[in-house]
This record gives C-alpha cells, structure tokens and sequence, in this order.
C-alpha cells in the first residue's frame, strides 16, 4: 500500500551538478542551470558545484550567489587524476559546513563525476537521492568509451538513487540496459520561453530561407562536415537559401571546409554568441537544422519550436519523441543525400503545418516551458518522497 506522503510546501533542495557553468568552462551544463533555475520556482534550492581548473591556468575564487530562492556555491580545485576523487572531497567540504541535515532531498545532474558525494550525502543524511541525467555515454553505441571504474561508479550512483530522471525515453532504456535499475521518471530539458519568442511581425521575410544550426560544433557528435557537404546539394538547388552555424566549439575547421567546398559566401561559421543572441537568431530564421551522429534531446529543439520555427533533424536519441510530421522533419542519421533533399523541400514547398508558428510554440509553452518543468519534477519530488519513505517502513 501506498504511503500518503506529500511533499511539503517548503521542501529543501541540494542540487549537486557534475556540469555547471563556472570561471571554468562558461557554457558546460548550461542545460542543468536551467533545470534548476526552473525548480527553484517552486522550492528553495542551493546548488553545489566543483570545477576543475586546468594544470597551469590561474583557479579561480571560490564564489557564493544567491538569487531569489536560489543559492550558488562554486569551488574549485586544480585538476589532478582521478577527478572523481577531488570532486567529492570538495563537495564533502561544502556539506561539512553544515550541522545536521539542512535539506529535505538532494538532487544530483548527471551522475558522475558528482555521484559518489551524493551517494554519501544522502545516506549521511537520510533523505531521497532523484537523478538527472542528459549525458550520451550511456547508449550503446557510446559506452564502450566509459572505463570500466567510471561505469562502476555511475551504477553505483543509479542503485543509490531514488529516482532516475533522464531527459528522454530513449536515454531511460540506454541507462535501464547499461544496469541502472531504480525507477524512471522521464523529464524533458527546459526552455524559457519569455526569451525565446515568435517574431513580432505577422509573417517572415520570404526574400531568402535562414538556415540556423546552434551546437557544440563537434564533428565526432553534431557532424558539421555532413552538413557542409549535403548543403553542396541543397544550395546548387535552392538559389534564396542562406545558412548560419554557430556554436561555442572552434569554428575554424568547418569554415575552412565551407570554404575548400565552394559554398562560404552562403554558409557563414563562427564561434559563440550569446544566449539572448541565439534567441534572436531563431527570430530572424526559417528553421533549425541539425544532423547530429548521437543525441539525447537537445535544448535547441524546443527553443526553436518555441520561436515559432520548425526543425530538421536526424532520428537519434529521444528527437523522434517530439520531433512529428507537424513540427519538422527527421531524416536517418549519416545520410546526407536526404538531408539535402529535407532541406530543398523545406525552403522550396514547406507544408502548411510547418508554418504554423503559433502551433509550434504551443508545444514549447505546453511540454518544455519554466513552468511546465517545475511542475514536472514537483511530482518527481513527491513521487521520491513517497517511495523513500515506503522503502524506509519496510526495513525491520
């Protein structure tokens, strides 16, 4: 029989981030600051955070912020094999500041390299341990790259927890296969759709097709080079199509591929840009394209959806869950010539359904939205509250 526990209106939350933005690396984990950005809506949080600053940069100072009900301790330490282990000492060294048990529910994001602090933590404790996860590693496909002590580690993490939250049904059965058997409870990546908007005109420009793609701009993942070459097809086609490729990798490479292909003066690379920045980009876009080798869902998606754009896409990770006929179009993943032909169709005769821009950012507002996330993991809360509390009546 189920017990009747409730969450309480003031529940306390330690979120652990194995990524997190930092002095470090700007943008690592920006996904998991805006998972907790949309939590600390509804309950008081604090998020603890250990980076890891390269052998010979300057490390920098240790900082706390609080904003609203949210308050953020950043540490860092100089890197040094295994990471794992300075990680959870710095993270054990934050908890040993506090006296007692100052939090009802520790949340961990991702789970290594920050999983064994949040193993002891809340055994230390004695409250429920919930899991996001977002990280590709686990799929099939990818896992072999894991050493066989990190794999050990995050199953370790996986049979600690209460509750396993990852960012995709595709990732809950990679992470049920690779032997993390607690229960799932699958919660998409969040969009703030007060930034991310409909263009304020009644229609957009038709003088030419912007292309947009946001990534990471790695080849192994995002595979920039198969879309360089498939828009070789597309743009001989497609005489009003325009492509922009930004991201927070190093764009040298691929501009100089762009440019060995003949196709430069129509596809312009760079390197970061802003988060406002990539908003506004989405605005003045057609569509979002990606053609990415592995995935689990990226953010990009719904943020396009909610700037009222439809996507291309490959059919990787959890995309195919809400990635329909009525909001983009999906295509295997590898092939270019399909790709090309996705895109020609797009610029040239798009379907009705693709131009709705209303529609497309209902979805966003509905699924992936600030308030639709928090609203998702308060029952994630309760339903790890509850199962915690079960677990703990049936020991003798």
């Amino acid at each position: 029989m189920e017990s009747n526990v409730r969450i309480p209106s003031t529940l306390r939350v330690l979120h652990l981030a194995s990524w997190y933005p930092s002095a470090v690396h700007g943008t690592l984990g920006n996904f998991v600051r805006r998972h907790i950005d949309a939590i600390a809506t509804q309950f008081p949080s604090e998020v603890w955070a250990a980076a890891a600053a390269p052998k010979g940069s300057k490390l920098p100072t240790d900082t706390v912020e609080s904003t609203g009900d949210l308050t953020e301790r950043l540490v860092y330490f100089r890197a040094k094999k295994p990471v794992v282990r300075q990680t959870t000492r710095a993270l054990l060294e934050l908890a040993r500041q506090h006296a007692g048990a100052p939090f009802d529910l520790i949340h961990l994001h991702v789970a290594y390299p920050a999983g064994q602090a949040a193993r002891q933590l809340a055994m230390r404790w004695n409250i429920p341990l919930v899991v996001t996860e977002h990280w590709t590693a686990y799929h099939a496909d990818q896992r072999h790259k894991l050493p066989l002590w990190r794999k050990r580690s995050m199953r370790l993490t996986g049979q600690a927890s209460t509750l396993l939250c990852p960012v995709s049904e595709d990732l809950a059965l990679s992470m049920l296969n690779f032997g993390m058997k607690s229960p799932f409870h699958v919660v998409p990546n969040v969009v703030n759709t007060d930034l991310f908007h409909l263009n304020q005109s009644e229609s957009v420009p038709t003088e030419s097709f912007e292309l947009l793609h946001v990534s990471s701009l790695s080849d192994e993942q995002k595979n920039i080079s198969g879309i360089l070459r498939a828009l070789v097809q597309a743009l001989s086609q497609c005489p009003n199509l325009r492509v922009t490729i930004v991201g927070d990798g190093d764009p040298l490479p691929h501009q100089k591929l762009a440019k060995r292909l003949g196709i430069a003066n129509r596809v312009h690379v760079q390197g970061e840009i802003s988060l406002p920045e990539v908003a506004q980009r989405m605005r003045s876009a057609n569509a979002l394209l990606l053609f990415s080798n592995f995935e689990n869902f990226p953010c990009v998606i719904p943020e396009a959806w909610a700037s009222g754009i439809p996507v291309i896409s490959t059919d990787v990770g959890g995309i195919s869950e809400h990635l329909t006929s009525d909001r983009g179009i999906l295509v295997q993943r590898g092939d270019e010539d399909a790709l090309a032909a996705a895109i020609r169709s797009l610029a040239t005769n798009p379907p009705s359904t693709l131009l709705d821009r209303a529609g497309l950012r209902a979805v966003a507002t509905s699924t992936f939205s600030i308030e639709a996330i928090a609203n998702q993991y308060a029952l994630a809360y309760e339903k790890a509250l509850r199962m915690y509390s079960a677990s703990k009546k049936r020991v003798p």
